[in-house]
């Protein structure tokens, strides 16, 4: 399943990463309503192809949203605590999907119970998240009896699920996190699902294994206040 356009697309991306209901983003300046939950953040300002969209959430006066729209031209693509703004890119596949591929051995697999020590060998403490139906699929990437890279719905929703990528360190820059991205991708569509990508604006490595697995770029969006606590 692809998301009818891109607009369509963001707005399931927002609903996906902060667990709320937003109406479509038809027009340029969208007006959250204060039914719960909320999102933590007052502005959320997105560039896309078509023109550009301001989300607010309710009760922010004319003085802060001045005060915001300001910080949210200022923000660079690094967190500035002084700012308190966050940036991020939102990627999906493009209306024709990527052509499957055949990689080389090894493949990526999904991972169950059974695998539960590669898991916590990958990351101590991991198998109960990784392994807990709200993450699948969970699919991971095995080199030489090792758990090397590990794809997995980090938050998944009626409609679409968004894509979490671990990798070993000493194990990046191989095509291991390719491989599982492209696996994960392929077994959400199979799901009827959107498969959606984001990353932070800093994370130029994110933005490029994003590129090698097929998906491009819907929106660049800015959103804040966020504590430094919680960036």
């Amino acid at each position: 399943m692809i998301a009818k356009s891109d607009r369509a697309f963001l707005r399931l991306h927002i609903e996906a990463v902060w667990e709320i209901r937003i109406p479509p983003l038809d027009g340029a300046t969208i007006e959250l309503s204060a039914a719960k939950p909320l999102p933590p953040w007052s502005l959320y300002q997105a560039s896309l192809a078509d023109g550009q969209v301001t989300i607010w959430r309710p009760g922010v006066s004319l003085e802060e949203r001045a005060d915001l729209l300001a910080r949210a031209r200022n923000a660079g693509p690094d967190y500035d605590p002084a700012l308190g703004m966050r940036r991020e890119v939102a990627l999906r596949l493009p209306a024709t999907p990527p052509a499957s591929q055949t990689h080389p051995q090894p493949a990526a697999r999904l991972l169950n119970a059974s695998d539960a020590p590669l898991l916590e060998a990958f990351e101590a403490d991991s198998a109960s998240y990784f392994l807990d139906p709200v993450h699948a699929p969970c699919l991971g990437v095995i080199v030489a009896g090792r758990l090397v890279s590990v794809a997995h719905s980090s938050r998944r929703t009626p409609a679409a699920c968004e894509l979490g990528i671990n990798t070993a360190p000493d194990a990046r820059r191989r095509g291991y996190a390719t491989t599982a991205v492209r696996a994960w991708t392929e077994a959400i569509l199979n799901e009827g699902l959107i498969p959606i990508y984001s990353a932070f604006a800093h994370n130029t490595a994110s933005l490029r294994l994003a590129a090698a697995s097929g998906y491009v770029q819907v929106s660049t969006g800015v959103y804040g206040p966020i504590p430094q606590s919680d960036s």
